[in-house]
Order: structure tokens, then C-alpha cells, then sequence
């Protein structure tokens, strides 16, 4: 395990040098945070409250979603078909590493680079300069846990389709259509709620929703009890679990037809 703790202290040393990057992408930030906190003001003009939400639940959601969304992009896709296409895919298969968990180490190191350059300033500019109070609970305990459950959901799905370009010359179109799904039924955009309810009782069963509103709603409402957390985890949990197995065993497939013609 050392050496994959290596390889995501190193992903996170080379985000170091993208400072620009995290400049634009906080700006970026800024600049969706004040066109939501207006669009969201006017939905709400005249009301309290919007399928059992408030309006600073709901700012919250949709604020912490874009920061989330950032932070959970894992890009194991793009890396994987580049990689194939080069040819530097041969070097890693030569080590005595594990690609799955190479891949996701550098991930994970990208993720807390992220995490301390994007996400915690805009938290600091969503408390300090839009006036946005986050809630106290126990779901604000469990968020680090739903977050990390989150990430490794988001980069089976990355993972699987990177794993589509050992069978295929482009996997753009099909990275594509996973990135407006998994945005629009993961609540990633709006919370759940806002769905209609035959469609709410299924997403919630589903791998998507994992990983943007279930850590999103343990922010957003911390405040409710076990009965309503554990469920959620559970889900987010068993969808972890069944992604990692699936991803393992497409990829002992994958192997058998992969083509270099790089390198």
C-alpha cells in the first residue's frame, strides 16, 4: 500500500503546479455561487419553504454541489483511453501494481488537492460572503465518510468506461453521455425533491444518486437522526461494494483484447 500512497502524494504534488487552474476554477466558482443565490432568491420570493426545503437548505445543496462536483471528478476515463492510445498503458501493466488501485490513487491524490486549493475557499467565500449558514449534526459527522463513498462510486463509473476504450478506438461519446446522466439523476444540479416523486423513489435506489445528494442532504440537514442516515449510507455502501466487483471483473475481461499501438 506504500506505493500507492506514493503515487497519490505525487498526483497531489503535480496539481501544485497548476495554480492558474485553481485560480480560474474558484473564480469560476464564485461567479455560479452568485448566479444561483439570485435564481434560487426568485424561485423562493414569497415562500418559506419548496418541497420540504428552505431556501438556505436549498443555496447550501446547490452551492456545496458545485464545489462536490469538482471534487469528485476523477477523470480515470480520459487517463485510461489516453493512456491506451499512447501506449503508456504498457508501462503500468508491467509494474507489480494494481491498475484499479493505481488509477484510483491518483485520483485520490487529484481529490485532496482539490479539497484544500477549490473546495475549502469556496466554502469560506459561501459563509463569509453570501451569508449561508451551514447546520450543525451528526450528518455533518457522517460527511466525510458519504464523501469518500461518493468518490469511490464516481471513479468505478470513470473507471468502467475507461475500461470500454480496451475495446473500443474512442470512448469520447460514451463519456459524454455518462457525464449528463450521472449530473442530471444524481441530484447533482437540484435536490431530489425537486423530481417528481415516482421518480424520486427510484433514483434513490440507484448508484447515482450516491454520490452527489446523499453527501449533499447529510450537509444540508444534519440534523436528523440514525433512522434516516443509515439507509442512505447503506446504500451508497452496497453500491460501492457491487461497483468495485463489477469494475474488477470487466477489467480480468478487458485485458484479454487490449491493443497497443502506441508507445
Amino acid at each position: 500500500m506504500r506505493s500507492y500512497w506514493a503515487l497519490a502524494r505525487g498526483s497531489f504534488m503535480v496539481g501544485l503546479v497548476y495554480r492558474f487552474g485553481f485560480l480560474f476554477s474558484i473564480l469560476g466558482n464564485i461567479i455560479y455561487l452568485g448566479v444561483a443565490y439570485y435564481l434560487w432568491r426568485s424561485i423562493y420570493q414569497g415562500a418559506e419553504t419548496l418541497r420540504g426545503l428552505t431556501f438556505n437548505e436549498t443555496y447550501l445543496y446547490v452551492a456545496l454541489g458545485s464545489t462536490v462536483f469538482i471534487l469528485l471528478k476523477t477523470y480515470a476515463d480520459w487517463e485510461i483511453a489516453y493512456e491506451i492510445r499512447e501506449g503508456i498503458i504498457a508501462v503500468h501493466l508491467t509494474k507489480p501494481l494494481d491498475l484499479q488501485l493505481l488509477m484510483l490513487a491518483y485520483s485520490l491524490g487529484a481529490t485532496l488537492m482539490n479539497l484544500a486549493a477549490i473546495t475549502l475557499p469556496t466554502v469560506l467565500i459561501l459563509t463569509l460572503v453570501f451569508k449561508v449558514s451551514i447546520p450543525l449534526g451528526l450528518g455533518l459527522a457522517l460527511f466525510p465518510l458519504s464523501l469518500l463513498l461518493a468518490l469511490l462510486i464516481s471513479f468505478c463509473f470513470d473507471y468502467f468506461v475507461g475500461l470500454l476504450a480496451f475495446y473500443i478506438d474512442s470512448n469520447w461519446g460514451i463519456s459524454m453521455t455518462k457525464e449528463i446522466i450521472i449530473t442530471v439523476l444524481s441530484g447533482a444540479l437540484i435536490p431530489l425533491q425537486f423530481f417528481p416523486a415516482g421518480l424520486q423513489a427510484v433514483l434513490r435506489w440507484l448508484p447515482f444518486q450516491a454520490i452527489y445528494h446523499t453527501p449533499l442532504m447529510l450537509v444540508t440537514r444534519p440534523d436528523q437522526g440514525w433512522e434516516t442516515f443509515l439507509p442512505m449510507l447503506g446504500v451508497q455502501a452496497t453500491w460501492a461494494v457491487v461497483l468495485v466487483v463489477l469494475t474488477r471483473l470487466f477489467y480480468g475481461q478487458a485485458i484479454k483484447v487490449l491493443r497497443i499501438a502506441g508507445g
